[in-house]
């Protein structure tokens, strides 16, 4: 029995599966399995998975006709055999000690899920990128080295990312029974959460360990209908957080993350459906008590998503949420960067009376000085 699963859904990538199968060949930790779940791909990615299988039988192939990422991560689920489960996506790749970090990291907690730090590198232009959301930098060092669950960080909680690339204790998910909602957008929010505030023992380790990669044709860049999706999955978080009588105790924090995700969405759709979804955001308004936002919570919320929030309150349709979210955005600029120059301007000032007043004491103290107080003598 292996240590670890990875399950690999796989559709037509055939540009990147090379690049990811060879991360994980090359890893330290050899105590693993990849089950690759072949998701009724057309190109070549089935060829790619076979030629890697024939050399190494720690990867097993599963073919099914295309049921989305959902679907295919749900079958990969079926056939696992290890103790711990990692989800990892076809066009990324992780680092050859990943495994290694991970197993270490599990051992030495038991933990049922580790949460780690990830790095985007954008396809077209081949950089990489990290920032505070992916470094974890929403955790203070409080909780290295040791478990801990929500009830312990109940203020940054919406804030973790929820992409399920994290390693999951297999008798844990067993226990919970929890599947991706098959044939939506945003299962990943929908699936971390509905586990996350089940565990008593989660972690996180520092290093970043996988790589995601950014490109023009992925769902999370693409403003379809099927981002309509979102409140599908927002409606389904807030449901289980009532069942677990939780709602209440977080209920701030869910508001500004559902601002946020509706804005995620927003800035990524399409013009033509801008319309339809602001009229949708209006119809959940009071499901999602938009209009019972503690005004000291929102005092702390980031400028745009104030901003965001703001212009959905006061527009009936998408020309007016558009007109009415820019201007309120330039608005703050505008007096942000005022009171910006004001102060430099006052630094400024300040500055030059002391730069007058050192030239005056300088002058007072120069031999020059003292030399025509002589003559004068």
């Amino acid at each position: 029995m292996p240590q670890i699963s990875v399950v690999l859904p796989v559709y037509n990538v055939e540009k990147y599966l090379k690049q990811c199968l060879d991360s994980l060949i090359n890893q330290t930790f050899d105590d693993f399995e990849v089950i690759c779940v072949n998701d009724g791909s057309t190109d070549s990615s089935l060829n790619i998975l076979e030629e890697y299988a024939s050399k190494d039988d720690r990867f097993r192939i599963i073919s099914q006709q295309n049921k989305g990422l959902s679907g295919a991560r749900n079958t990969g689920m079926n056939y696992i055999k290890g103790n711990y489960l990692l989800f990892l996506d076809s066009d990324d790749w992780i680092e050859e000690n990943a495994l290694e970090l991970l197993y270490n990291q599990v051992s030495n907690l038991d933990s049922e899920m580790i949460i780690f730090p990830y790095r985007y590198y954008n396809q077209e232009t081949g950089k990489y990128n990290e920032n505070d959301f992916t470094k974890l930098n929403m955790f203070d060092s409080s909780i290295d080295n040791k478990n801990f669950n929500y009830k312990n960080i109940p203020e940054i909680v919406f804030r973790i990312p929820h992409e399920s690339i994290k390693l999951y204790k297999v008798e844990t998910l067993k226990k919970l029974a929890v599947k991706f909602p098959e044939g939506l957008n945003y299962e990943d929010a929908y699936f971390f959460y509905k586990i996350f505030f089940k565990l008593n023992k989660v972690s996180i380790i520092r290093t970043p360990i996988y790589n995601y990669r950014i490109r023009s044709d992925s769902i999370c860049t693409t403003g379809s209908e099927k981002s309509f999706d979102i409140f599908k999955i927002l409606t389904s978080i807030e449901n289980f957080l009532k069942e677990d009588k939780i709602y209440d105790e977080l209920k701030d924090e869910f508001i500004l993350f559902i601002v946020i995700n509706l804005k995620f969405v927003y800035l990524r759709l399409n013009e033509s459906f801008r319309n339809q979804y602001l009229r949708e955001i209006k119809e959940n308004y009071e499901f999602f008590a938009l209009n019972q936002i503690n005004k000291d919570h929102l005092a702390t919320w980031h400028f745009d998503d104030r901003v965001f929030y703001n212009a959905i309150d006061v527009s009936n349709n998408g020309v007016e949420f558009e007109l009415n979210y820019k201007k309120g955005y330039y608005e703050f600029l505008a007096n942000h960067y005022e009171g910006v120059i004001n102060h430099l301007q006052q630094q400024n000032q300040v500055l030059t009376q002391e730069n007058d007043s050192l030239k005056e004491q300088l002058a007072n103290t120069s031999i020059k000085n003292k030399f025509k107080k002589i003559v004068k003598l």
